[in-house]
């Protein structure tokens, strides 16, 4: 009798290899799209900081 855990053997069980790997790339997918969201959100404050010091530059006459 035995052979183990019966439950191991099904597709969804979340102890699997295969599900533990495919739950880490996941989780690796989430974490790279999440820095490269934040990463252009920094840009994008940067960029617009710029340009509201260039305004802010023409409208005093410092730059033309």
């Amino acid at each position: 009798m035995g052979g183990g855990d019966l439950n191991l053997k099904k597709s969804w069980h979340p102890q699997t290899m295969k599900n533990i790997e495919r739950v880490w790339k996941a989780e690796q997918k989430y974490e790279a799209e999440r820095k490269k969201i934040e990463e252009l959100q920094k840009e994008l404050k940067e960029e617009r900081a710029r340009e509201e010091m260039t305004r802010y530059a023409e409208d005093t006459g410092a730059i033309k």
